[in-house]
């Protein structure tokens, strides 16, 4: 262990960039992930924490240049102490904002913190006036910002972090995910307060004389700046980890409800066309079957027509119901996948004009039944209209391969590519996703600026779709 206690003590400038470095990631990642706004009361006011990482990040810079420079500057080292405190102050705000009533929370928390550095911009003025040395005002302003702010942010932040979790979180949907997270932010918070607000530079009063950084590193063997770049690194895979499970949560659930409006117009939709073509048509053989009733004895002959034309109204009725049907799932599909391809790239080439080549490769011994055949048509539909409306293509190329375990089909334009993969935002792509998903296949898009679009579609031949058609429309 003598080898671990030198290796840790001669390179405390190491630990001491690392410290900075994680604490600049820590206020990186808040502005990084809380830049669209969160809805959780919990996480939707990070800003003091980033502004606390940014300024621990310099005052350990500057910590490390300190160390390293032969010709220390006052200058450096002033800034190094008010980045401190103004760091500490965040931390403060931060901790304070959980645990204040909403109302005037921001107003509130801010002015005690405020009104905190300035007691301590206050106490270092009057030490400067009364004619105390510059080396003297540094290190009481230190211990003043780290006993006054920093410990009792950290505490306080770890303390009521743990409160506001169970309050504001979700029991049976976040907490799970977001509890443990939490927890590591805690304990990182209250070491923190440990070893950066109570274990600073040594003094002749008490605590610095018992607890401080030249004490720790004889007696233990470890550097302060390590200790508080490891609960650096606590506190930010904590706070970064939660905002990710909660960003991913409500992902989802506007997701669903976008999913749920889509459905909901679409209920709309069809309880308009029925209401207007099939009801109607019902109702009207329902008037024309009543007046047949009232014809039966006193005209049979005009009851005998009355019920034909009924018939045949109900027939048509039944004949928009099915043609309706067919609309929303789409007719299965007969022939086989090749034919099939076939027809609809020569429909493609007579609608668009644009060049077409249709490659097989392999035999067709394993076929996919009629569902499944009519997803992975409409899939190439789909990328075919894409082509044509968006690509600026001269050729299109279909390519069918069969392999022995999976049948792939891939659509390549040549046009204008894109400069990245598009995302689901569109309904085309979306239910290429979803067919893709019902097919338990693989879906790849391959694009480039100038360089066209590739979509492959990869189906394996053994897994059988779990929903039906229409789910995918």
């Amino acid at each position: 262990m003598v080898w671990l206690r030198e290796f840790l003590a001669s390179h405390q400038v190491a630990w001491t960039l690392l410290h900075g470095q994680v604490f600049f990631v820590l206020g990186v990642s808040i502005l990084f992930l809380t830049r669209g706004g969160i809805r959780l009361e919990l996480v939707r006011e990070l800003a003091p924490l980033a502004a606390f990482g940014f300024c621990e990040a310099v005052a350990a810079w500057s910590d490390a240049w300190l160390r390293v420079s032969q010709m220390p500057v006052a200058g450096v080292d002033w800034l190094r102490i008010v980045a401190l405190a103004l760091g500490y102050a965040c931390l403060l705000t931060f901790a304070l904002q959980l645990i204040m009533p909403p109302e005037n929370r921001d107003k509130k928390r801010w002015l005690i913190a405020s009104g905190l550095l300035l007691l301590w911009g206050g106490g270092v003025l009057v030490m400067w006036l009364f004619g105390v040395s510059g080396t003297q005002i540094r290190l009481a302003g230190e211990l003043a910002a780290r006993y006054g702010l920093a410990a009792p942010g950290g505490l306080l932040g770890a303390w009521t972090l743990r409160n506001e979790t169970y309050r504001t979180i979700e029991p049976d949907r976040f907490l799970p995910l977001v509890k443990p997270p939490m927890r590591v932010t805690e304990l990182a918070l209250a070491a923190f307060a440990l070893f950066a607000g109570v274990i600073g530079p040594a003094a002749s009063f008490f605590p610095a004389s018992l607890f401080n950084e030249e004490l720790l590193l004889a007696q233990a063997g470890i550097p302060s700046p390590l200790l508080r770049a490891v609960a650096g690194v606590g506190i930010t895979f904590g706070v970064v980890r939660a905002l990710g499970v909660v960003l991913n949560e409500i992902e989802i659930w506007l997701e669903n409800v976008e999913e749920m409006q889509t459905l909901v117009a679409e209920r709309e939709r069809i309880g308009r066309e029925l209401h207007d073509g099939i009801i109607q048509s019902i109702y009207a053989s329902g008037l024309i079957l009543e007046g047949a009733r009232q014809n039966i004895f006193r005209s049979p002959r005009r009851a005998r027509q009355q019920l034909t034309a009924a018939i045949e109204n109900l027939n048509e009725t039944i004949r928009d119901i099915r043609r309706y049907i067919f609309d929303l799932r789409g007719e299965l599909p007969q022939e086989d996948l090749e034919t099939s391809l076939r027809k609809i790239l020569k429909d493609f080439r007579v609608n668009t004009l644009l060049g077409t080549e249709f490659v097989v490769v392999g035999g067709g011994t394993r076929q996919l039944d009629a569902e499944r055949r009519q997803h992975v048509l409409q899939i190439a539909r789909e990328a075919l209209t894409n082509a044509a409306r968006h690509a600026n293509a001269q050729e299109v190329t279909v390519r069918l391969e069969y392999t022995p375990t999976k049948l792939c089909l891939s659509i390549t334009d040549d046009g204008v590519g894109l400069s990245s993969i598009p995302n689901s935002n569109g309904h085309g792509l979306r239910n290429i996703r979803e067919r893709t998903r019902l097919l338990n296949g693989m879906l790849d898009i391959d694009t480039a600026p100038g360089e066209g679009l590739t979509v492959l579609l990869t189906v394996p031949y053994s897994q059988r779709i779990t929903s039906n058609v229409a789910s995918a429309q």
